[in-house]
């Protein structure tokens, strides 16, 4: 039933939560998670608009983003080894375009998914109006089932019954 799950992550311990209900999932069906990671914009297009307060030379764009890809690439393998620790077989994607909720749709529609994993930080109130819900519009947008983990959640049962 779902035999192509993407699962997100963003390097938190409360991504971490959803890595095992996604291993269920993908061990439970025969199938493959595809792990993704969105690089956000925002901080390197804002970068431009500080470099006036700074030193001339103080700020290479080029090199932050290279730093910050390596960075990425390198969590998003570590990630993905925790996961084969649990007998899924398992694809890295690293996604640099848009924001991290509409790369999350595109990206199950790309890798034709079966389902979206993505863990929700629980954050309410001022925090949640703030910065908003990734997994919330992810959820709204999605074109197939989304599963969202709680850091709170108990973990997935261990007899299949996920699938």
């Amino acid at each position: 039933m779902f035999s192509r799950i993407l699962l997100t992550t963003d390097f938190s311990t409360q991504a971490e939560h959803a890595y095992p209900w996604a291993a269920q999932l993908a061990t439970s069906n025969g199938g493959m998670i595809h792990l993704m990671h969105a690089l956000e914009d925002d901080l390197v297009a804002t970068a431009p608009v500080f470099a006036n307060y700074m030193a001339p030379g103080a700020l290479d764009l080029g090199n932050y983003r290279e730093e910050f890809r390596a960075g990425a690439r390198k969590a998003l393998e570590a990630a993905a080894e925790k996961l084969r620790a649990l007998g899924a077989t398992v694809e890295v994607h690293l996604v640099e375009k848009g924001k991290p909720s509409t790369a999350v749709v595109k990206s199950a529609q790309e890798f034709d998914c079966t389902i979206i994993v993505i863990s929700t930080h629980g954050r309410g109130g001022l925090a949640h109006l703030l910065l908003g819900s990734t997994a919330e519009k992810v959820v709204r947008m999605a074109t197939v089932p989304v599963l969202t983990v709680h850091d709170g959640d108990i973990p997935p049962p261990s007899d299949g019954a996920v699938s």
